[in-house]
């Protein structure tokens, strides 16, 4: 797969998951959580074992694997929503979003040590400088306060998302992206299922249901849950997992330009900043592969002319 290829797919992932964001606000009117949660994931499993046997896409997953996949979709989507969900409601939405945004950092740990991936200093540099922009777009309402609670149950998100991180990309050496993601939103519905029978099924059958409300969790449905995974699963077997994970802090960039276009806010100098520093740490992040392939490029142009 051609490079340019490979981090266009890692942009629209960080996109979709970027423009959940917005929509989430809309379907929170009608729906609770894990109505929208589960109503995902069911949608997503639907359509996604719907296309494997239209286009006879189906590919057979060992025992052993499926419950190997079980533990991805157990890490994400179904552990690091129950930390992201409740743990926001105790903490301010800076400290919540700085927190979250550890998951890069915490993601190379875990690579090096799980999956003896290797870090290069630019990485190390890409990252920092990164998670620095990131952290100035938390800033734009510097408030930090929080109970230990609270940052507990962001804790959980944090290493949820290594670990979902560690254990798919052992799966994406194995089989496809298609199959790794129905099965995972197959799994994290199942996971999801018993919250909401428990918590959402009364407000489900009395609420006054709205189109608008369904519609913006089928988009996410489809943007998110399918589209999103199904490109950065891609992304994470050809590039690994330290430096897919840096693509992630495009997030919020994508969200403050969303929020400029889409809700009118505005855009200030420290947001600015932000965006600047995310960005480039994410090209310096990826410098040393670029920095190979030129090489590579360079050889192989030498050689054909020698020839």
């Amino acid at each position: 797969m051609k490079q340019w290829t490979i981090y266009l797919r890692a942009v629209l992932a960080m996109l979709f998951w970027a423009v959940t964001f917005v929509w989430i606000k809309v379907a929170l009117v009608t729906y609770r959580p894990y109505e929208i949660v589960f109503l995902r994931l069911l949608l997503a499993s639907v359509l996604l074992f719907g296309v494997t046997r239209l286009f006879r896409q189906s590919e057979k997953v060992s025992a052993k694997d499926l419950r190997y996949l079980m533990l991805v979709a157990f890490c994400e989507p179904f552990m690091y929503f129950i930390g992201e969900a409740n743990g926001m409601q105790y903490v301010s939405p800076t400290l919540g979003s700085l927190i979250i945004s550890t998951i890069p950092l915490v993601s190379a740990l875990g690579a090096w040590i799980f999956l003896k991936e290797r870090i290069y200093p630019l990485l190390i540099v890409g990252l920092l400088v990164s998670f620095s922009g990131v952290a100035l777009l938390s800033f734009a309402e510097p408030d930090l306060h929080g109970t230990l609670k609270g940052v507990l149950l962001l804790m959980v998100a944090v290493f949820s998302g290594m670990f979902y991180g560690i254990t798919v990309r052992r799966m994406t050496l194995k089989y496809r992206s298609l199959t790794i993601v129905t099965w995972q939103n197959f799994f994290g519905m199942l996971y999801m299922l018993p919250l909401f029978l428990y918590f959402d099924l009364g407000h489900f059958l009395t609420v006054r249901h709205s189109a608008v409300g369904l519609l913006t969790i089928a988009a996410m449905s489809v943007f998110a849950s399918v589209g999103a995974f199904l490109l950065y699963t891609g992304v994470i077997r050809e590039l690994g997992l330290i430096r897919s994970n840096v693509f992630t802090n495009l997030i919020p960039v994508f969200t403050v330009f969303l929020a400029f276009f889409i809700l009118g806010e505005r855009l200030s100098l420290r947001g600015a900043a932000g965006v600047t520093l995310t960005v480039l740490g994410l090209l310096i992040s990826q410098s040393h592969d670029l920095r190979q392939l030129r090489r590579k490029r360079l050889s192989k142009n030498l050689s054909q002319s020698g020839m």
